[in-house]
């Protein structure tokens, strides 16, 4: 055992379940060993000297041998570190000084140590300089060429790469660049080679020279002429394989014959390949080659489409990156669907601020009404709302109905995509869910313009209003605008008007989210009814009952509502329109 505490964890681990007796021989045992070593050592100093034995850098190191003249081996001397490294930036030592270790502050003396730290020089009691690191000349971390000298915790725990704790990394890119280099121009190489050979075929077949047209034939090519300059032209591209050479199909391996099983050559690399369909070892590629004029009838054509046979093998190589960059671009059904909604939602998210810009600035003015006895006594005009911004909102509101229309047209395009996968349906009836929240929760504000509309018309001012033969307009903005102190009294003269008319906005705003939660719910009931879901009809059938009820309910309280009582000392004539 190395320290006290292994040799107690081996006798509780390893003699806990001796008989009384051997328990006692283990137990004199160990008080004798421990007689022992305090005959030789104090305790406090074996457990100083043990301590931080698992952080220290091992100098142990085999000395190599050394050939003297004689032939012999000798041992080669190593430098004393004390007198090898520098100790020009020591502290002094003085009659009181304290140990340089923030947590300790102990005095330095002969009993506690008065050390150096041979790295950063300040002076430590002997437990803070329980550390070992190789020091260069100067003093200096050199993990490689320095001498082991003794240092401080500080020092030890701040060289470089003991706080890593990432450990050693190598960087293998470069190696495995180069090793890769080696395949990718090998492959580009092979698939410039092909394609050369392809460009050359096609441009030939599409823009045959002068001298291939038959002598004798006229203006009509024989079919076996025609075939027989067909072939000539592909074999002078590249040497095809002797069909006699070949029995088998080099990729599906199945033997050819004269007549049911034929023979076809690869138009690129020239071997011999099958044309069977089902193991699509060959098959001929069709493509589109501008041609620049017909020979025969020296006219200008345009593009004409060529049949070219080739293998598996060069088909991949020529048009592979074609394919990949295609499948990358490829964009299923729902997800293109699912763009379109993301950017109808982005649209509709830009425009809400700007329309409830202006929807706040309809609703101040409105406001202002309900204070009216206030603005009276401090004087202050009011505008009505003019005529640009009434102009402005009801613009914006329109392009939001459209917006709102066509993200809720995506959201149904979405949840009706056929799919067979249960987790696909899932995933489009949860977008759907969360596009009817997005519209519950954002398409309230757009009923509110209406009413204060309705109002602004009835209390302010348009481009229609007629002023009277006093040359004011009417009208409770009118009023306020004209500092009109007796027709705004008769508008509003108590805080209960004001009470009343709170009470009827907050009713309103209520009535209105009900009425648009029943729109939300009697179009869910008829699509349930179009799908054929008939257990989701009474379950929303009975949402659309309460929601009934509620509205109901709210509409009693607002025909509660005595403003009659509350105007009554006023005339019928010189009651606010409500």
């Amino acid at each position: 055992m190395v320290t006290l505490l292994q040799l107690n964890r081996h006798l509780d681990d390893t003699h806990k379940n001796l008989e009384e007796v051997k328990q006692n021989e283990a137990k004199d045992w160990f008080k004798s060993q421990m007689v022992k070593a305090k005959r030789f050592q104090p305790l406090a100093v074996l457990n100083q000297k043990f301590k931080g034995l698992d952080v220290f850098d091992s100098d142990d190191r085999p000395q190599s041998p050394q050939l003297n003249a004689t032939g012999t081996a000798s041992e080669v001397s190593q430098p004393d570190p004390e007198e090898v490294v520098t100790r020009a930036h020591w502290q002094r030592r003085g009659a009181n000084d304290a140990c340089s270790e923030p947590v300790c502050g102990k005095r330095l003396t002969s009993a506690n140590g008065n050390v150096n730290c041979r790295k950063c020089g300040k002076l430590f009691c002997d437990e803070h300089t329980m550390y070992k690191m190789k020091l260069s000349r100067s003093a200096q971390y050199e993990p490689v060429r320095g001498f082991w000298c003794r240092v401080c915790e500080t020092c030890y725990k701040s060289r470089d790469g003991y706080n890593d704790r990432n450990g050693y990394e190598r960087d293998h890119t470069s190696n495995f660049e180069q090793f890769r280099r080696k395949t990718v121009d090998k492959t580009l190489l092979e698939v410039s080679r092909l394609e050369k050979r392809l460009t050359k075929l096609t441009q030939l077949l599409a823009n045959p020279p002068p001298e291939s047209i038959t002598q004798g034939g006229g203006l009509l090519w024989s079919l076996t002429g025609a075939k027989a300059q067909r072939k000539q032209t592909e074999q002078s591209i590249v040497d095809w394989e002797d069909d006699a050479s070949i029995q088998r199909c080099p990729f599906c391996q199945q033997e050819f014959s004269n007549y049911s099983f034929r023979r076809h050559h690869c138009r690129l690399c020239g071997r011999v390949v099958c044309g069977d369909p089902l193991t699509d070892c060959s098959k001929e590629v069709g493509l589109t080659v501008a041609a620049l004029t017909d020979n025969v009838t020296e006219k200008a054509v345009g593009q004409v489409g060529i049949d070219v046979r080739m293998c598996k093998d060069c088909r991949a190589t020529v048009f592979s990156r074609s394919d990949f960059a295609a499948a990358l671009a490829y964009k299923p059904p729902d997800v293109r669907a699912y763009e379109n909604l993301i950017q109808f939602e982005r649209g509709i998210r830009l425009m809400l601020p700007k329309f409830q810009r202006l929807l706040m600035i309809l609703q101040s003015v409105l406001q202002m009404i309900l204070e009216l006895h206030e603005l009276i006594a401090h004087r202050d005009p009011v505008k009505p709302p003019s005529q640009a911004q009434l102009l402005d909102a009801s613009r914006t509101r329109k392009r939001l109905i459209d917006a709102f229309g066509q993200y809720n047209t995506a959201a149904r395009r979405i949840r009706d995509l056929p799919t067979d996968s249960l987790t696909q349906q899932r995933l489009q009836k949860a977008i759907y869910q969360q596009s009817s929240n997005f519209l519950q929760i954002h398409m309230l504000p757009l009923k509110a313009l209406p009413k204060i509309l309705k109002h602004a018309s009835a209390h302010g001012m348009d481009s229609s209003d007629q002023a009277p033969s006093n040359g004011k307009p009417t009208g409770a903005l009118a009023s306020i605008r004209f500092n009109d102190i007796d027709n705004a009294s008769q508008v509003s003269s108590s805080s209960a008007i004001s009470a009343l008319e709170a009470e009827e906005k907050t009713l309103r705003e209520m009535l209105m989210v009900l009425e648009e939660q029943l729109f939300l719910v009697k179009e869910q009931v008829a699509d349930a009814n179009k799908r054929r879901k008939f257990d989701e009809v009474s379950s929303l059938a009975q949402n659309v009952e309460d929601l009934s009820k509620e509205i109901d309910h709210v509409q009693g309280q607002l025909g509660q509502l005595d403003f009659a009582n509350a105007y009554g000392a006023q005339s019928p004539s010189t009651l606010p329109a409500r």
